[in-house]
């Protein structure tokens, strides 16, 4: 599954790295995650796919100035399975790249996807509220 989301407003810089490169803003935001642990670089969650059913995630977060880059592997289910999250902020502009591998992907694919066009939509108005949380 991938998708990409594109947002400019000229309210967006490099200084919302900090944001995205935060696993309990971004995977529930953009994922639905829920149970996000966060230690140090490293990050584990489950994702709700079908009501009671759930895929657990983990991985890695890798950050620069203007860049964020999720490593991501799916429990239990083997190499083949996970992907990438890929954030590129510039002067205006955030491109939001995700590449998943996911369990059942024909089936689990529609949640995510409605999570991600629910992200799209938002996206101004979360980036609002976090920078007000952390007073950036």
């Amino acid at each position: 599954m991938e998708e990409i989301i594109e947002v400019s407003s000229p309210d967006l810089d490099e200084s919302l790295t900090q944001i995205f490169a935060d696993p309990n803003f971004l995977l529930p935001n953009l994922l639905g995650a829920i149970n996000v642990d966060v230690k140090e670089k490293s990050f584990w969650c489950e994702i709700p796919i079908f009501g009671k059913s759930t895929i657990v995630i983990y991985g890695r977060v890798l950050s620069s100035q203007n860049s964020v880059i999720y490593v991501i592997k799916v429990a239990g289910y083997g190499e083949d399975k996970g992907g990438k999250i890929a954030v590129n902020l510039s002067r205006g502009k955030i491109k939001i790249s995700v590449d998943l591998n996911i369990p059942m992907e024909r089936l689990s694919s529609r949640y995510l996807k409605s999570r991600i066009n629910y992200f799209k939509t938002n996206i101004s108005e979360l980036i609002r509220v976090e920078r007000i949380k952390r007073k950036i």
